[in-house]
């Protein structure tokens, strides 16, 4: 599998699909967000035609002997150089001299000469029989950089009388990404066989005096550029990355005040005009904004190239990346094997962590560019895979378990041993528990005159909403006994209130006898309707576990617990009370409304045992007539123990006028027993 997993991360990491780059490139754009580059002072300007501008001097294009004049004031302001973002292709439409030519193209030629101007000028996508000159030489070491380039076919210039008197001319192309984010710029490009300098790369040249550009192909691919005193690292296609400062624009002026001869901070800046105008439709998105003016690309590149600070995608990084991604899942596999998925999953988390914190720390510091994305992705695939693997192998052998044991165990017990099979095997532990005996009163009467069928559907609808009530409360019906069942708490699960959830399933039983005996209507005949149960819980230590013989066991429980549960269902019978329950079950449910019956004598019992009647839930124990009920057997209890037939005879008489009925058959119980002259505590059972 290990083997699998690295063929696997290698392909992908070679593949480099859509979905995948398109993933590398939002963990570098939120690089960017987070660590933006600080905005140190840098002697960059724009100087935008904006909307205010344009509402000044008029609609776009403006006339040539404006721009002249605009040139001219930038130059008297002291600008090093005044790079134009934009194209010139065409005459201008004012005024011509006396040879045809339009004196604004002149007078704008002669500001650009004047003013170490840059012109910008498009690479296209069709031939236009167009060369590109230039102003710059290009000077290249060793191997020819322009295969790498990005290649075009055609350009549109300046026009000729301009691109002649300008400094020099450089291309104003920017290639976005797939999704239309401008995250690189292409420093120099190719026409043909022929590489042309960017706008940026130009301005920087012009505006140190330099005559040209030197390239360099470094052994790994990487393109360096030495523009006059400055270095620049390229990518292979001869592109920089932008790192963005925390600002979302190049400091500006506004065209209007530079042609006012307003503008200051210009004097040895370089100067790049532009517009950030909607209607000039030269807007672009970038990881930090989704409208940019190009203007200002081209300053970010300008100035992060003076800074030394443009980002970096290293040519080790794709081999780095799959190395650490190969190594934390071999780490991750191995550890799902040793320790199992939990143990793979917190390896999981600290590779994918640690992926983050180093490209977020590279970025910060150096300007390095790391993808933390594909070793998460590729770490999560990991996992998933493993998730997928485990889970098939658990579930095949939980289907084992199921289908084995489901016949005779109880639901809740048949999911514990899916989850460990290892507890297959005899032997038990003790544990408290809270047990339940669930009987049908008078079964025995009913069933002999009853066909097999009918009473097979009898017993069957009588069991169904029973056990229901047990499952519900978290229980395990322990064995169905004819016509009752066995139920406990507090295994094989742990339930710290077993004792409560015990007497409120019982409750629910009780509870459900009308809708059962609705249901039984047409099942037998109205003469043996309707039918009751009685019901006997107490809590206490047992052994539980499996029980039985190597080739056959079932989980049950065993102890005194489980023999006054059934003894106290029995004597439900005897009082007339649907519930009866011990004094440790009521003693550990205390919210409960119990009414405390006797103390009866159970056989292998070394003393009398205090029984009570289980009458509803908290809510029933809070009314103020349930308390003087609960009160008046409270002093008939301790009449009966004291032996004191006369206090016993006064708390009786205070007890049946303050019942509803629900507990004369115990009241008659014990009116008998004061009548004889027998003892008065407890019967025998």
């Amino acid at each position: 599998m290990a083997a699998a997993v690295l063929l696997l991360l290698a392909a992908l990491r070679l593949a480099d699909p859509v979905a995948l780059e398109a993933l590398r490139l939002a963990g570098f754009d939120q690089m960017q967000r987070w660590f933006p580059r600080e905005d140190a002072a840098v002697p960059v300007r724009v100087v935008d035609v904006d909307e205010a501008s344009l509402a000044r001097l008029g609609q776009w294009p403006w006339s040539r002997a404006v721009l002249a004049d605009l040139t001219r004031r930038l130059g008297e302001a002291g600008a090093a150089v005044v790079a134009f973002d934009m194209l010139f292709a065409e005459p201008d439409r004012g005024e011509r001299d006396a040879a045809g030519a339009a004196d604004g193209d002149r007078r704008f030629a002669e500001a650009l000469a004047a003013g170490r101007g840059v012109l910008g000028l498009a690479l296209v996508g069709e031939a236009t029989g167009a060369s590109a000159a230039g102003k710059a030489g290009i000077a290249v070491v060793g191997r020819d950089p322009a295969a790498g380039l990005h290649r075009f076919p055609g350009v549109v210039r300046g026009l000729p009388v301009l691109a002649a008197a300008a400094g020099g001319e450089g291309a104003i192309n920017a290639v976005p990404d797939r999704d239309g984010v401008i995250r690189r710029l292409p420093l120099y490009l190719a026409l043909g066989e022929r590489i042309v300098p960017s706008l940026a790369a130009e301005a920087l040249r012009v505006a140190q005096g330099a005559a040209g550009h030197l390239l360099r192909v470094e052994p790994d691919g990487r393109v360096t550029a030495r523009i006059g005193n400055l270095v620049v690292p390229a990518d292979g296609a001869g592109e920089v990355w932008l790192r963005f400062a925390r600002r979302e624009e190049a400091p500006r002026v506004p065209a209007w005040r530079a042609l006012a001869g307003e503008a200051e901070g210009l004097r040895g800046a370089i100067v790049l005009v532009g517009s950030s105008a909607a209607g000039l439709k030269d807007l672009r998105t970038t990881p930090v904004a989704q409208a940019v003016a190009g203007v200002d690309i081209q300053a970010e590149a300008v100035a992060a190239m003076l800074l030394g600070q443009t980002a970096i995608r290293p040519v080790w990084a794709g081999l780095a990346e799959l190395g650490y991604a190969a190594l934390i899942a071999l780490a991750a596999i191995l550890l799902a094997a040793w320790r199992g998925l939990p143990a793979a999953a917190v390896a999981t988390a600290f590779g994918v962590a640690g992926a983050g914190a180093t490209a977020s720390l590279a970025f910060a510091g150096d300007g390095l560019l790391l993808d933390a994305t594909f070793p998460g992705l590729a770490l999560g695939l990991v996992f998933a895979g493993q998730s997928v693997v485990l889970y098939q192998r658990s579930e095949r052998e939980r289907r084992r378990v199921r289908e084995a044991f489901q016949r005779y165990l109880s639901p809740v017990l048949v999911e514990r041993l899916a989850a460990r099979p290892q507890q297959l095997v005899l032997g038990g532990e003790t544990r408290r528990l809270s047990v339940l005996f669930c009987d049908i009163r008078g079964f025995t009467r009913r069933a002999g005159g009853l066909d097999p069928q009918v009473l097979t559907e009898f017993v069957n609808r009588m069991m169904t909403p029973l056990s229901d009530a047990v499952l519900e409360s978290g229980g395990t019906v322990d064995k169905f006994l004819g016509d009752g069942l066995m139920a406990f708490w507090n295994a094989p699960l742990d339930d710290a209130d077993h004792a409560e959830h015990a007497c409120r399933a019982a409750l629910a039983m009780a509870g459900r006898m009308a809708a059962v005996n609705r249901d039984l209507e047409g099942v037998l005949p109205a003469a043996m309707l309707p039918v009751a149960v009685g019901i006997g819980i107490d809590t206490g230590p047992c052994a539980v576990g499996n029980f039985g013989s190597a080739r056959r066991f079932d989980y049950s429980a065993l102890g005194e617990p489980v023999n006054f549960a059934a003894r106290f269902e029995g004597l439900s019978r005897i009082y007339g009370v649907a519930i009866v329950i011990g004094e440790a079950t009521r003693a550990a449910a205390p919210a409960m409304a119990t009414i405390p019956l006797d103390e009866t004598v159970v056989r292998g019992a070394l003393r009398p045992v205090p029984v009570h009647a289980l009458l509803g839930d908290e809510r029933l124990a809070a009314t103020e007539a349930f308390q003087r009920l609960a009160g008046a057997h409270l002093d008939l209890r301790a009449a009966l123990a004291d032996e004191d037939r006369l206090a016993a005879g006064a708390a009786l008489a205070r007890a049946r006028a303050l019942d509803d009925g629900t507990l004369a058959q115990f009241h008659a119980v014990i009116a008998a027993r004061l009548a004889g002259d027998g003892p008065l505590r407890g019967v025998g059972l």
